[in-house]
């Protein structure tokens, strides 16, 4: 005896010839109908919403680069002799000579370095930006 398991029920008993083809499947009532083209958007790997993920850090981390290269240029272009300076090693001293690429830097009295421009983290005797904070909190707690 076989056992024959259809989706729909039939009218022709097992044994008297083949089973009628079966009807195409049709949506539950709570389920969309989606479109040839896939519109439907649930299958869709790189949808908007992924590929926003992606784009904004880049874009975060791009711009955040350019400010900082585009401030360490103008600190660069306004070097001059006689500025108090600090490096990112931490060596604070006095330009003497300014070029191209690098400048010297009196260390000590007697004692220059040579040091690239780029290596030179700021101005020394400007207020840093958090300095800046801590002192207008403190004057408002005053």
């Amino acid at each position: 005896m076989t056992t024959l398991f259809l989706s729909q029920p039939t009218t022709v008993s097992p044994g008297q010839g083949a089973p009628p083809a079966p009807a195409p499947a049709q949506p539950s009532q709570g389920a969309p109908a989606q479109s040839p083209e896939g519109g439907g958007g649930g299958g869709q790997p790189f949808g908007g919403m992924t590929i926003l993920f992606f784009l904004l850090p880049l874009l975060f981390v791009f711009l955040m680069t350019r400010s900082q290269s585009k401030k360490q240029k103008d600190l660069e272009a306004a070097l001059k002799p006689g500025d108090k300076v600090v490096t990112q090693a931490g060596l604070i001293g006095k330009l003497i000579e300014v070029g191209d690429r690098t400048v010297k830097l009196e260390i000590a009295p007697g004692v220059n370095v040579q040091v690239l421009k780029g290596a030179i983290q700021g101005v020394d005797g400007e207020p840093k930006p958090a300095a800046e904070a801590k002192d207008k909190a403190q004057e408002k707690k005053a």
